[in-house]
């Protein structure tokens, strides 16, 4: 039985076009890094904007719950005017508290990018460290 070896020209061939693929290059990872940093910048910027959307989104409801009530004025006479402030109070009391939990569910948002910003920046820096 005869080993049968592989050309020369056949390996030269082999390793050409491993080359021009670009494999075994250092170009190759370097790509792939400025790429994945891009993703990661993109993605940063993109979290930065909610971020700043939610803060304005939450000071607006902050303004909105501060003004809850302000301006009310209540008719009646004498005799219904403890039914219509009451129900004035309970009515302020439910805008009150469907603001309250609003402004909880957007902070709790906010919380949540900033976790995710602050994995990304991770992220970064490890890339960083590697170069």
């Amino acid at each position: 039985m005869k080993i049968k070896w592989l050309n020369p020209l056949m390996l030269t061939c082999l390793s050409t076009a491993f080359v021009a693929l670009g494999f075994g290059s250092c170009k190759s990872q370097s790509n792939v890094s400025k790429q994945q940093r891009a993703e990661l910048k993109g993605k940063m910027a993109k979290i930065q904007q909610e971020i700043s959307d939610n803060h304005a989104t939450l000071a607006k409801m902050r303004s909105d719950y501060e003004n809850i009530g302000r301006g009310e004025c209540v008719y009646g006479g004498p005799n219904m005017m403890q039914e219509a402030v009451s129900r004035m109070q309970e009515r302020q009391d439910n805008q009150r508290s469907y603001a309250r939990k609003k402004m909880n569910e957007v902070q709790q948002a906010i919380d949540s990018l900033n976790r995710e910003r602050d994995k990304v920046a991770t992220e970064l820096e490890q890339l960083d460290k590697k170069k």
